[in-house]
């Protein structure tokens, strides 16, 4: 995800600045509509940040915490002990 992240931000970069001086046909200028949106992406990724530190870290951490931290917290049973039972 972060490298399509990537990939967008970089291709909207090139293509606005290959197009920063085209001739504008005017008010429905396709190609000022399409810099338009790459500015959009380009802008939008800054709050993506957030939205990572604030969602994906602490299930990150706590994921790192349940998997360094499992043998710790592991109980036996019976089978995991290989008791024998009898009937």
């Amino acid at each position: 995800m972060a490298v399509m992240m990537l990939v967008v931000v970089l291709f909207s970069s090139f293509f606005i600045a290959a197009h920063a001086d085209h001739d504008c046909t005017g008010e429905d200028c396709p190609i000022c509509a399409c810099i338009q949106q790459c500015e959009n992406n380009i802008h939008g990724t800054g709050s993506g940040i957030t939205d990572f530190s604030v969602v994906i870290l602490p299930v990150f951490i706590t994921f790192l915490f349940i998997s360094f931290g499992a043998p710790s917290f592991k109980l036996g049973t019976p089978v995991s002990t290989k008791v024998r039972l009898n009937n």
